[in-house]
């Protein structure tokens, strides 16, 4: 027995690799601009010293389960880590560096594990009812998961993105470290469009990287927490698989993907949640947290606002101007468009080619004119749920192929 436990360890531990050199070559490839390199070079995201820290100490502590008495109910654990959440962002914006910051980040770190793991065993349950997990060869009789779901509860890496000015193209794109100020993504940016005046840059925030343990974001609510999970769980899943071994193409192959893990990810969440239910808290009035972004503004504000087609709508007249040349009007169009959506409550720090080649690889989003997100829904009403939508998705890699699956 210890030697198919070791072997199927081995087995993780490849995944692991395989993660580290995906993730690389999607964000590390090659730079558009000798400040983008430079840029990503000094903030880099250390994979390999991730996972080296990470993958051991997951496993550790579910070996250590054994042994452990937990107390207190799983929803009274995961209630009680996301309340901490709260309260953290309330102290860091009225009380930063103080004693009950910390004592409070610590109180919630000591949970993190346990928190993990109701949420991996709840995860693997639902995508066990779907039909969606793999059994090795050589593990199948053993009732063992592959790949296993397994994240960390992280501060999330940066991302720096790369676009022409000139058309909506992610050219490059960087994974940075953590924590990065405003300040300091404001200078990244404004350095790599100094350097070379033909690009745009925008540097963001990762919901989740599929790494192996995923990284996935602490800061983000119970629901966005899981819905990204099950994202992150997916690409690791359709690695085995056609869609998922195109992802490295880029292109149509990584809108497939992306948009497929945001389409199943969010319907598997919506299962997980008819199944556990949402948290309740313990008091009916949690403390509020103060607002950073900018207040709507007064008349604007109580304006009907469909943010998702204002957002289609600029992307077309913004493709419609690079395409007839028109970059500074183009660039004029997304400021003031920013500002009026700020002005209406919906911030967006910074919009630009580069906010749009990023986001737009997620078809199904305000950020994408792409037909495939479209068409991606009817395969999921055509195929009639989730598990079956992710078996019928994963072995298309152009959109023809999947004009073909629709019966077109």
């Amino acid at each position: 027995m210890r030697y198919v436990i070791a072997a199927y360890a081995a087995c993780l531990t490849l995944l692991g690799a395989f993660a580290i050199v995906g993730a690389a070559f999607v964000f590390e490839a090659s730079g558009p601009s000798d400040a983008a390199e430079a840029a990503a070079n000094r903030n880099s995201f250390n994979l390999i010293t991730w996972e080296l820290k990470h993958l051991p100490q997951k496993w550790l502590y579910k070996i250590g389960g054994v042994f452990r008495d937990e107390r207190g109910s799983d929803d009274e654990a995961l209630r009680r880590y996301f309340e901490l959440g709260d309260e953290i962002d309330r102290l860091a914006a009225n009380a930063p560096g103080s004693d009950e910051l910390a004592r409070v980040t610590d109180e919630r770190g000591g949970l993190e594990a346990r928190v993990e793991e109701i949420i991996e065993g709840r995860v693997t349950s639902v995508l066990e009812e779907q039909g969606l997990a793999l059994e090795p060869p050589l593990f199948s009789d053993l009732g063992l998961i592959f790949p296993p779901v397994d994240f960390e509860l992280d501060p999330p890496p940066r991302v720096l993105a790369v676009s022409p000015r000139d058309r909506i193209d992610l050219e490059d794109s960087y994974l940075l470290t953590p924590g990065l100020s405003s300040e300091a993504a404001l200078a990244i940016e404004g350095g790599v469009e100094a350097d070379d005046s033909g690009v745009s840059a925008l540097v963001v925030t990762a919901g989740g990287v599929a790494t192996y343990p995923s990284v996935i974001n602490e800061g983000r609510p119970y629901e966005r927490v899981v819905d990204t999970v099950f994202h992150e769980w997916l690409h690791q899943y359709l690695i085995f698989f056609p869609l998922g071994r195109s992802y490295f193409e880029g292109g149509e192959a990584r809108t497939l993907n992306e948009s497929v893990a945001n389409i199943a990810g969010s319907e598997l969440a919506r299962l997980y949640f008819e199944k556990y239910g949402a948290l309740e808290p313990e008091t009916p009035t949690p403390t509020p947290v103060p607002n950073t972004t900018p207040s709507p503004s007064p008349g604007l504000a109580d304006e009907p606002f469909a943010f998702g087609a204002e957002m289609q709508a600029l992307r077309v007249e913004t493709e419609e101007l690079l395409a007839d040349g028109r970059i500074e009007e183009a660039e004029a169009l997304m400021q003031r468009k920013r500002d009026e959506f700020a002005a209406k409550g919906r911030y967006i720090r910074r919009l630009n080619q580069a906010y749009f080649a990023f986001y737009g690889f997620y078809a199904d989003t305000p950020a994408s004119i792409d037909p495939i997100g479209p068409k991606l829904a009817t395969l999921l009403d055509q195929a009639g749920s989730p598990g079956e939508f992710v078996r019928q998705a994963s072995g298309i890699t152009t959109q023809d192929e999947l004009d073909r699956l629709l019966g077109g």
